[in-house]
Protein backbone atom coordinates (compact mmCIF):
# COMPACT_ATOMS: atom_id res chain seq x y z
CA UNK A 1 0.00 0.00 0.00
CA UNK A 2 1.36 3.33 -0.81
CA UNK A 3 -0.02 6.86 -0.17
CA UNK A 4 0.39 9.81 -2.82
CA UNK A 5 0.10 13.46 -1.52
CA UNK A 6 -2.46 15.24 -2.67
CA UNK A 7 -1.96 18.99 -1.35
CA UNK A 8 1.50 19.46 0.54
CA UNK A 9 -0.99 20.83 3.26
CA UNK A 10 -3.10 17.76 3.46
CA UNK A 11 -4.99 14.64 1.87
CA UNK A 12 -3.35 11.80 0.20
CA UNK A 13 -3.91 9.17 -2.64
CA UNK A 14 -4.16 5.55 -1.04
CA UNK A 15 -3.13 3.05 -3.31
CA UNK A 16 -2.67 -0.54 -3.43
CA UNK A 17 -5.61 -1.34 -0.92
CA UNK A 18 -8.49 -3.75 -1.71
CA UNK A 19 -11.47 -1.11 -1.30
CA UNK A 20 -14.48 -3.56 -1.71
CA UNK A 21 -13.14 -6.72 0.91
CA UNK A 22 -9.70 -5.51 2.55
CA UNK A 23 -9.67 -5.41 6.49
CA UNK A 24 -6.59 -6.82 7.95
CA UNK A 25 -5.50 -5.35 11.22
CA UNK A 26 -2.30 -4.40 9.38
CA UNK A 27 -3.84 -2.34 6.45
CA UNK A 28 -6.26 -0.72 8.95
CA UNK A 29 -3.48 0.36 11.36
CA UNK A 30 -1.80 2.13 8.29
CA UNK A 31 -4.74 3.19 7.22
CA UNK A 32 -5.53 5.39 10.41
CA UNK A 33 -2.00 6.02 10.64
CA UNK A 34 -1.89 7.93 7.39
CA UNK A 35 -5.55 10.09 8.70
CA UNK A 36 -4.46 11.30 11.51
CA UNK A 37 -0.87 12.52 9.45
CA UNK A 38 -2.75 13.28 6.52
CA UNK A 39 -6.68 14.22 7.74
CA UNK A 40 -7.84 12.70 4.05
CA UNK A 41 -7.71 9.82 2.26
CA UNK A 42 -8.76 9.08 -0.85
CA UNK A 43 -9.68 5.92 -2.87
CA UNK A 44 -10.24 5.35 -6.54
CA UNK A 45 -10.59 2.25 -8.60
CA UNK A 46 -13.16 0.88 -6.59
CA UNK A 47 -17.27 -0.45 -7.96
CA UNK A 48 -20.07 1.27 -5.32
CA UNK A 49 -20.34 0.50 -1.98
CA UNK A 50 -22.48 -1.35 -0.39
CA UNK A 51 -24.28 0.53 2.68
CA UNK A 52 -22.82 -1.65 4.92
CA UNK A 53 -19.35 -1.39 3.39
CA UNK A 54 -19.51 2.58 3.29
CA UNK A 55 -20.05 1.84 7.07
CA UNK A 56 -17.92 -0.46 8.03
CA UNK A 57 -14.94 1.36 6.37
CA UNK A 58 -16.27 4.88 7.80
CA UNK A 59 -16.20 2.99 11.26
CA UNK A 60 -12.47 2.25 11.08
CA UNK A 61 -11.30 6.18 11.75
CA UNK A 62 -13.38 6.75 15.19
CA UNK A 63 -14.42 6.77 18.36
CA UNK A 64 -16.95 7.77 17.48
CA UNK A 65 -19.55 5.28 15.49
CA UNK A 66 -21.05 6.35 12.03
CA UNK A 67 -23.98 8.04 13.65
CA UNK A 68 -27.26 6.92 12.91
CA UNK A 69 -28.43 10.02 11.09
CA UNK A 70 -31.84 10.83 12.52
CA UNK A 71 -31.74 7.94 14.72
CA UNK A 72 -34.52 5.89 12.60
CA UNK A 73 -31.63 3.22 12.22
CA UNK A 74 -30.26 4.85 8.82
CA UNK A 75 -26.14 5.56 8.59
CA UNK A 76 -25.96 6.18 4.77
CA UNK A 77 -27.63 9.49 3.09
CA UNK A 78 -27.15 10.89 -0.45
CA UNK A 79 -26.13 14.80 -1.38
CA UNK A 80 -27.85 15.02 -4.09
CA UNK A 81 -28.25 17.95 -6.50
CA UNK A 82 -32.25 17.56 -7.03
CA UNK A 83 -32.52 19.70 -3.86
CA UNK A 84 -31.19 22.62 -2.28
CA UNK A 85 -28.80 21.32 0.18
CA UNK A 86 -27.44 19.34 -2.03
CA UNK A 87 -27.35 22.16 -5.30
CA UNK A 88 -26.29 25.43 -3.42
CA UNK A 89 -22.99 27.51 -3.05
CA UNK A 90 -21.96 26.65 0.17
CA UNK A 91 -19.08 28.85 1.40
CA UNK A 92 -16.32 27.25 3.41
CA UNK A 93 -17.39 25.27 7.05
CA UNK A 94 -16.87 22.19 8.69
CA UNK A 95 -19.90 20.28 9.14
CA UNK A 96 -22.24 21.17 12.65
CA UNK A 97 -19.66 23.77 14.20
CA UNK A 98 -22.46 25.39 15.23
CA UNK A 99 -23.40 22.87 17.49
CA UNK A 100 -21.68 21.05 20.77
CA UNK A 101 -20.75 17.92 19.43
CA UNK A 102 -19.15 19.05 15.62
CA UNK A 103 -19.05 16.04 13.10
CA UNK A 104 -15.76 14.34 13.70
CA UNK A 105 -15.43 12.74 10.04
CA UNK A 106 -17.08 12.28 6.57
CA UNK A 107 -16.97 9.44 4.18
CA UNK A 108 -18.54 10.45 0.74
CA UNK A 109 -18.18 8.17 -2.64
CA UNK A 110 -19.41 9.95 -5.72
CA UNK A 111 -22.42 7.49 -6.96
CA UNK A 112 -23.86 9.51 -10.03
CA UNK A 113 -22.02 12.74 -11.22
CA UNK A 114 -22.90 15.13 -14.01
CA UNK A 115 -21.34 15.16 -17.80
CA UNK A 116 -19.81 18.90 -16.87
CA UNK A 117 -16.96 18.27 -14.24
CA UNK A 118 -17.63 19.18 -10.44
CA UNK A 119 -15.49 19.68 -7.47
CA UNK A 120 -15.32 20.44 -3.80
CA UNK A 121 -12.98 22.60 -2.39
CA UNK A 122 -10.90 21.98 0.61
CA UNK A 123 -8.50 23.61 3.28
CA UNK A 124 -6.99 22.77 6.48
CA UNK A 125 -7.05 24.29 10.14
CA UNK A 126 -3.94 22.71 11.38
CA UNK A 127 -2.03 24.35 8.37
CA UNK A 128 -4.18 27.60 8.66
CA UNK A 129 -2.68 27.88 12.89
CA UNK A 130 0.77 26.48 11.66
CA UNK A 131 1.05 29.74 9.03
CA UNK A 132 -0.29 32.00 11.44
CA UNK A 133 2.61 34.66 12.81
CA UNK A 134 3.77 33.49 16.28
CA UNK A 135 2.30 36.66 18.29
CA UNK A 136 -0.45 36.28 16.61
CA UNK A 137 -0.59 32.49 17.67
CA UNK A 138 -0.28 33.83 21.19
CA UNK A 139 -2.79 36.40 21.29
CA UNK A 140 -5.28 33.99 20.29
CA UNK A 141 -4.30 30.97 22.00
CA UNK A 142 -7.29 31.60 24.84
CA UNK A 143 -9.87 33.14 23.09
CA UNK A 144 -13.50 31.62 22.20
CA UNK A 145 -15.08 31.69 19.00
CA UNK A 146 -18.65 31.95 18.48
CA UNK A 147 -20.30 29.79 16.02
CA UNK A 148 -23.83 30.81 14.04
CA UNK A 149 -25.73 29.22 11.86
CA UNK A 150 -29.49 30.19 10.61
CA UNK A 151 -30.79 27.44 7.26
CA UNK A 152 -31.28 28.32 4.35
CA UNK A 153 -32.64 25.27 3.38
CA UNK A 154 -36.33 26.10 3.18
CA UNK A 155 -37.37 22.65 3.58
CA UNK A 156 -36.09 22.26 7.18
CA UNK A 157 -37.78 23.13 10.23
CA UNK A 158 -34.89 23.91 11.89
CA UNK A 159 -33.92 26.53 14.52
CA UNK A 160 -31.29 28.64 14.92
CA UNK A 161 -27.76 27.11 16.40
CA UNK A 162 -25.28 28.62 18.64
CA UNK A 163 -22.10 27.19 19.88
CA UNK A 164 -18.75 28.17 21.18
CA UNK A 165 -15.25 26.55 20.58
CA UNK A 166 -11.98 27.47 21.32
CA UNK A 167 -10.51 29.25 18.49
CA UNK A 168 -7.48 27.21 19.31
CA UNK A 169 -8.89 24.06 19.19
CA UNK A 170 -7.02 20.94 20.30
CA UNK A 171 -7.60 18.07 18.23
CA UNK A 172 -9.31 15.34 20.19
CA UNK A 173 -7.00 12.36 18.27
CA UNK A 174 -4.24 13.80 17.67
CA UNK A 175 -3.72 17.00 20.08
CA UNK A 176 -2.27 19.06 17.14
CA UNK A 177 -3.92 23.04 17.19
CA UNK A 178 -6.19 23.27 14.93
CA UNK A 179 -7.35 27.57 13.64
CA UNK A 180 -11.46 26.33 14.16
CA UNK A 181 -12.83 29.10 12.29
CA UNK A 182 -15.26 29.20 9.16
CA UNK A 183 -16.01 31.28 6.66
CA UNK A 184 -20.01 29.83 7.20
CA UNK A 185 -20.37 29.90 10.66
CA UNK A 186 -17.77 32.26 12.56
CA UNK A 187 -20.31 35.03 14.05
CA UNK A 188 -18.01 36.42 17.23
CA UNK A 189 -15.03 36.29 19.28
CA UNK A 190 -16.33 36.77 22.23
CA UNK A 191 -13.20 38.35 24.11
CA UNK A 192 -12.75 40.98 21.95
CA UNK A 193 -15.47 43.85 21.04
CA UNK A 194 -17.77 43.86 18.06
CA UNK A 195 -15.42 45.59 15.61
CA UNK A 196 -12.16 43.96 16.99
CA UNK A 197 -13.75 40.40 16.73
CA UNK A 198 -15.12 41.17 13.29
CA UNK A 199 -11.21 42.67 11.96
CA UNK A 200 -10.01 39.62 13.49
CA UNK A 201 -11.96 37.00 11.90
CA UNK A 202 -10.87 38.73 8.33
CA UNK A 203 -7.18 38.28 9.32
CA UNK A 204 -7.77 35.01 9.78
CA UNK A 205 -9.26 34.29 6.79
CA UNK A 206 -6.43 35.69 4.75
CA UNK A 207 -4.59 32.64 6.22
CA UNK A 208 -7.55 30.03 6.08
CA UNK A 209 -8.80 30.71 1.99
CA UNK A 210 -5.14 31.63 1.04
CA UNK A 211 -4.70 30.23 -2.99
CA UNK A 212 -2.35 27.79 -1.92
CA UNK A 213 -4.20 26.58 1.03
CA UNK A 214 -6.83 25.38 -1.23
CA UNK A 215 -7.26 21.99 -2.60
CA UNK A 216 -10.11 21.26 -5.29
CA UNK A 217 -11.17 17.96 -5.63
CA UNK A 218 -12.92 17.19 -9.30
CA UNK A 219 -14.93 13.49 -8.28
CA UNK A 220 -14.36 11.14 -10.58
CA UNK A 221 -17.32 8.71 -10.39
CA UNK A 222 -17.13 6.38 -7.41
CA UNK A 223 -14.38 8.31 -5.85
CA UNK A 224 -14.28 7.63 -2.33
CA UNK A 225 -12.81 10.33 -0.13
CA UNK A 226 -12.57 9.95 3.64
CA UNK A 227 -11.58 13.66 5.70
CA UNK A 228 -11.46 14.88 9.21
CA UNK A 229 -14.25 16.94 9.41
CA UNK A 230 -12.77 18.77 12.48
CA UNK A 231 -9.41 19.96 10.86
CA UNK A 232 -11.01 20.35 7.17
CA UNK A 233 -13.36 22.58 6.29
CA UNK A 234 -14.80 22.28 2.56
CA UNK A 235 -16.72 24.53 0.64
CA UNK A 236 -19.26 23.77 -2.61
CA UNK A 237 -17.74 26.83 -4.44
CA UNK A 238 -20.29 26.67 -7.35
CA UNK A 239 -23.64 25.90 -7.83
CA UNK A 240 -24.25 22.18 -8.63
CA UNK A 241 -26.91 22.65 -11.42
CA UNK A 242 -29.44 19.59 -12.10
CA UNK A 243 -29.60 20.91 -15.55
CA UNK A 244 -25.94 19.42 -16.20
CA UNK A 245 -26.65 16.06 -14.97
CA UNK A 246 -27.19 14.44 -11.63
CA UNK A 247 -24.78 14.48 -8.82
CA UNK A 248 -25.15 12.16 -5.89
CA UNK A 249 -23.03 11.84 -2.79
CA UNK A 250 -23.37 9.02 -0.44
CA UNK A 251 -22.04 9.67 2.86
CA UNK A 252 -21.10 8.10 6.45
CA UNK A 253 -20.06 10.62 9.15
CA UNK A 254 -18.34 10.09 12.76
CA UNK A 255 -20.40 11.83 15.27
CA UNK A 256 -21.47 11.50 19.01
CA UNK A 257 -24.74 12.76 18.08
CA UNK A 258 -27.45 12.03 15.61
CA UNK A 259 -28.86 15.02 13.65
CA UNK A 260 -32.11 15.28 15.43
CA UNK A 261 -30.52 14.86 18.86
CA UNK A 262 -28.86 18.36 17.72
CA UNK A 263 -32.17 20.16 16.46
CA UNK A 264 -33.32 19.11 19.82
CA UNK A 265 -30.71 20.52 21.70
CA UNK A 266 -30.88 23.93 19.77
CA UNK A 267 -34.51 24.22 20.05
CA UNK A 268 -34.30 23.85 23.96
CA UNK A 269 -31.57 26.55 24.38
CA UNK A 270 -33.50 28.51 21.96
CA UNK A 271 -36.51 27.92 24.67
CA UNK A 272 -34.15 28.07 27.74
Amino acid sequence: MEFRPLHPDFGVEVIGFDVENGRSESDIAALVAAYDTHSMLLFRGADKLSHERHVELTSWFGPPDPVDNMGDGNFVSVLHNDDMAGSMYIPFHSDLTYTQEPIRAICLQAIELPKKPTSTTYVSGIAAWASLPAELQEQLADKTLRHFYKSRVTDYDWPDFIAEHRLRLSHPRTGRPVLFATEHHAHRILELDEADSAAMIETLYTYLYAAERKYEHVWQFNDLLMWDNIVLQHSRTEESDPADGPRGLQRVALSNMTLQQTIEQARARAAA
